[in-house]
């Protein structure tokens, strides 16, 4: 029998109502963790990461996490940004925006189209700027303001950052870091998953990470490829991560109906077919994420366990 963790990433947020999901709200949920490490940002990497043992990461992981789950090669002395594209009207800074495919300005910079919104900056040899440089996460409190997002203490990622902001569409810098290591998770685990923060937390701690066909780390995601993946892992594994980011993305783009949407097939489709398995299943968000306005937000998140015949 294996344990299965289940992460719905930005599965809360103000109206989310448990009654509104009947299997969840069947479960046992018999505490309330905070997924927020102290001192940390409220975002998946850190929230992820505590939710794995892993209590007091490195402050400047998130971007070099991104290129080990794109498997995007970087040297030891390389500063990697990761970039949200927003859209940009009148000085403002609205939903996410399809990623372009190259940068207007490249000089030395490396620059990684993700996929959706997401990109990856790379600049060979500024590792030594990293504690310099100040950004602002689009998720994060404050206003909308374009301006607000630029970036200080590099003139470089300044001078990227202005001569990309236009046309509709603003680029945001955030989760600068170099490359690092951490101990190993302890004892052998799997990883499904289709973002790519959780392909990097997998091979950041050396877990096993399996290759899931349909996988996109949103909401037309294949669920039911993602489900018989966790469940043939279960079976070889005695702990596996089923990680499900759909909800969290329809959330940065400020659509709350595909949130409840998403959730509601994610109860019916993943979460009701593992609750009839022998297997023991834990649910919980990472942390909230406010359709209202895009943000992530911490705070206790609720635990739901279920074991067959308990």
């Amino acid at each position: 029998m294996s344990r299965l963790l289940c992460i719905i990433d930005g599965m809360t947020d103000a109206s989310f109502s448990v009654a509104d999901y009947p299997l969840l709200a069947a479960m046992r949920s018999p505490a309330q963790v905070q997924t927020t490490p102290r001192g940390q940002k409220t975002e998946s990497l850190t929230c992820i990461l505590a939710l794995l043992g892993v209590s007091t990461p490195p402050p400047f992981l998130r971007g070099y996490v991104e290129a080990l789950g794109a498997g995007i090669d970087v040297d030891r002395d390389d500063l990697i940004l990761r970039i949200s594209w927003l859209a940009l009207q009148e000085g403002r800074y609205g939903a996410p925006v399809a990623a372009p495919s190259a940068l207007r300005h490249s000089c030395a910079a490396r620059y990684h189209c993700l996929g959706g919104y997401q990109g990856l900056l790379i600049l060979p040899g500024a590792a030594a700027m990293l504690e310099q440089i100040r950004v602002r996460p689009f998720f994060s409190k404050g206003s909308n303001k374009a301006a607000d997002l630029r970036p200080q203490g590099l003139p470089l990622l300044a001078q990227i950052f202005d001569q990309n902001c236009a046309e509709g569409i603003c680029p945001a810098f955030w989760g600068q870091s170099r490359p690092v290591s951490l101990p190993p998770f302890p004892g052998r685990a799997a990883v499904v998953c289709g973002s790519g923060v959780m392909r990097g937390i997998a091979r950041l701690l050396a877990m096993q990470l399996l290759p899931v066909p349909g996988a996109t780390g949103d909401v037309d995601t294949d669920l039911a490829a993602k489900l018989a993946t966790a469940q043939a892992a279960a079976e070889e594994y005695p702990f596996v991560v089923l990680h499900i980011n759909g909800a969290d993305e329809a959330s940065h783009r400020r659509d709350a109906v595909a949130k409840h949407r998403f959730l509601t097939r994610v109860e019916q489709q993943v979460l009701r077919p593992l609750c009839n398995s022998r297997h023991t299943l834990y649910v919980i968000a990472d942390h909230a994420t406010e359709p209202s306005n895009g943000r992530h937000r911490g705070g206790p998140q609720p635990l739901f366990y279920h074991a067959m015949g308990k």
